[in-house]
């Protein structure tokens, strides 16, 4: 079977980073031009390298942002994952898709520990009534009847 990647090598850095070494194939092309990647796989591959990096059980993601800092090449690359700023209840961790001595994408996230947060959940929003209790709209009503 084939695949987007091949991780062709993976190390851990004296500052503690990871840098992993891959082949993309031809799989995660973009669709419009043959030498760029598509952003999907890439994204996929870097959450991927985000959720290897010190895994700590007791924390849980809460977001990630991905920037697109121009064209994706379709050679081979790396991602360089860090701990730009380490806690013992929140952290944020960066991963870089560098090709060329260009960085190509950005992705941050920060991981949450986890907790119960049932002592103030809520509900702002009203409940949907359903179909039935719902006023008719006769100028709608009539188009898609």
């Amino acid at each position: 079977m084939s695949a987007y990647y091949t991780l062709l090598s993976r190390q851990t850095e004296t500052d503690g980073s990871v840098v992993a070494h891959y082949q993309a194939n031809i799989h995660c092309q973009g669709a419009w031009n043959t030498h760029e990647q598509h952003m999907a796989p890439a994204s996929g591959l870097m959450s991927y390298e985000l959720e290897l990096f010190q895994p700590r059980e007791e924390m849980v993601y809460g977001r990630i942002s991905y920037d697109i800092m121009g064209l994706i090449p379709l050679k081979n690359f790396t991602i360089t994952t860090r701990n730009i700023r380490p806690g013992k209840t929140i952290e944020l961790i960066e991963t870089t898709l560098d090709c060329d001595d260009k960085t190509a994408i950005i992705a941050r996230a920060w991981r949450l520990i986890k907790g119960d947060t049932s002592a103030v959940a809520s509900c702002e929003d009203q409940a949907i009534v359903s179909r039935s209790e719902m006023r008719k709209w006769p100028e709608i009503a009539d188009i898609w009847a």
